[in-house]
């Protein structure tokens, strides 16, 4: 095992990582316990994965984690964002009505987004709320960025769905 590899991995990924995390809900700890167990668990198999794919199976490994605490413990974790930046940026990307923007839906939006398949969710966090490239993303998520983009095309339709469904 290299270990200046997965130095360099844990300095770019668990930033981000834990970022993910915590817009997600986790505390502070919950984020770097599911760090920790990312990367024994990328200690462990990092003879088995590609280099190039490395970064995007820890993400993964990370979130299918905190996706198994969520069943085990029976948590219910509720996204944190930041839901006027969130939803500016949303809407610069598609703009399919603008009165949206009222400060009153910012529970509304949170909880459409909780609504989500936990995917488009992802997608669309990594994305408005991150701020995250689709390159930046794709290599996050081992895609190709042509993919990413018709992934989150996907769940922003699915999400102004639920949205309009809640009007």
């Amino acid at each position: 095992m290299d270990s200046q590899l997965l130095l360099d991995l844990y300095r770019r990924q668990s930033k981000i990582i834990f970022g993910y995390l915590i817009k997600n809900g986790c505390t502070k700890e919950e984020s770097e316990d599911i760090i920790q167990d990312s990367f024994v668990k990328a200690i462990q198999y990092m003879d088995g994965i590609s280099k190039e794919k490395l970064s995007s199976w820890l993400f993964m490994v990370a979130i299918n984690e905190f996706r198994n605490r969520i069943k085990k413990h029976k948590k219910i974790y509720l996204t944190s964002i930041d839901e006027l930046e969130f939803f500016n940026n949303l809407l610069q990307e598609d703009d399919f009505t603008e009165d949206l923007l009222s400060n009153e839906r910012r529970y509304e939006v949170k909880n459409c987004l909780n609504k989500l398949k936990d995917g488009n969710k992802d997608l669309l966090i990594l994305k408005y709320e991150m701020e995250l490239s689709y390159k930046e993303i794709g290599l996050l998520l081992g895609f190709k960025e042509t993919v990413i983009k018709t992934y989150l095309y996907r769940a922003r339709k699915e999400f102004e769905k639920e949205w309009l469904k809640n009007e």
